[in-house]
C-alpha cells in the first residue's frame, strides 16, 4: 500500500508580539519591533511573556529613574502593565537602547510569571530582586552580541550594562560636546535636544533606595 505523504508542517511565526496598549512610547515601540526582529532569545522572551497571563496588556515607555520600573492597573478585566525601559544608558552613556528594552521585558516575564503580581496590596511598587536582575543583565549580554552580530558598525564596543546600572548611569564626556545618544536603527530618529537653558537631570528622581545596587 502506498501511503500519501503527511502534510507539510507550517512552521510557527519566528517573531511573536506582545498583546500592546495604545499609550507606548513611538520611539521605543519602534526599537522594540527592531530589536525583537533580530534577537533570537528576545523573540523567546516575548513569546514567554505573551502566553504568560491571557489577560495582561502592555505599554512601553521610557524611564527616567536610575533604577527598573514596573507598574500594574486593573482595567475593564484586564491587567494593565507599564514597563519603563531604563533610556538614560542611551540618553547619558553612549550605550545602545535595545539591550534596556530586553531586560526590561526580561524582568516583566520575571513578575508575570514567578510572582503573584494580581495580589499585590499595592500593584505601583515592584522591587526586583537582585538575582532577577543579575539575570536581565546576562541575558541582555546575549541580546547584546546578537544585535553586534546584525549591525556591528552602529552597535560596536558597546558598555558593560551592568557596569552602568551600578554607577548610576554617569554621564559621558560626549554630553560636554554635543549628544551622547548612539544611532537608532535605521528609519528611527531620536527626539529632539532639549532647550540649552534646561537641564535635564533636575527633573530625575533621587535613587531609590528600595533598589540597592548589585553587589
Amino acid at each position: 500500500m502506498i501511503h500519501s505523504p503527511p502534510p507539510p508542517v507550517q512552521a510557527p511565526n519566528p517573531v511573536a508580539d506582545l498583546p500592546l496598549l495604545p499609550g507606548s512610547d513611538a520611539l521605543i515601540l519602534g526599537v522594540y519591533h527592531w530589536t525583537v526582529a533580530h534577537s533570537v532569545s528576545l523573540q523567546g522572551v516575548v513569546r514567554q511573556l505573551a502566553a504568560a497571563d491571557g489577560k495582561a496588556r502592555y505599554r512601553l515607555l521610557p524611564g527616567l529613574g536610575a533604577r527598573f520600573e514596573f507598574t500594574v492597573s486593573a482595567a475593564d478585566g484586564e491587567y494593565q502593565v507599564n514597563i519603563e525601559v531604563p533610556i538614560l544608558a542611551w540618553t547619558r552613556c553612549h550605550d545602545a537602547l535595545e539591550p534596556w528594552i530586553a531586560s526590561s521585558l526580561f524582568l516583566a516575564l520575571e513578575v508575570i510569571s514567578k510572582e503573584k503580581y494580581r495580589g499585590n496590596p499595592n500593584p505601583h511598587q515592584y522591587v526586583f530582586l537582585p538575582s532577577s536582575i543579575r539575570a536581565s543583565f546576562d541575558f541582555q549580554s546575549q541580546v547584546r552580541r546578537e544585535l553586534q552580530a546584525i549591525d556591528p558598525l552602529r552597535l560596536k564596543d558597546l558598555p558593560d550594562g551592568a557596569r552602568l546600572y551600578n554607577l548610576g548611569f554617569p554621564p559621558t564626556s560626549a554630553l560636554q560636546e554635543g549628544s551622547s545618544r548612539r544611532p537608532l536603527p535605521s528609519g528611527l530618529r531620536p527626539p529632539p535636544e532639549p532647550k540649552p537653558d534646561l537641564d535635564p537631570s533636575s527633573s530625575l528622581p533621587a535613587p531609590d533606595p528600595r533598589h540597592p545596587p548589585l553587589p
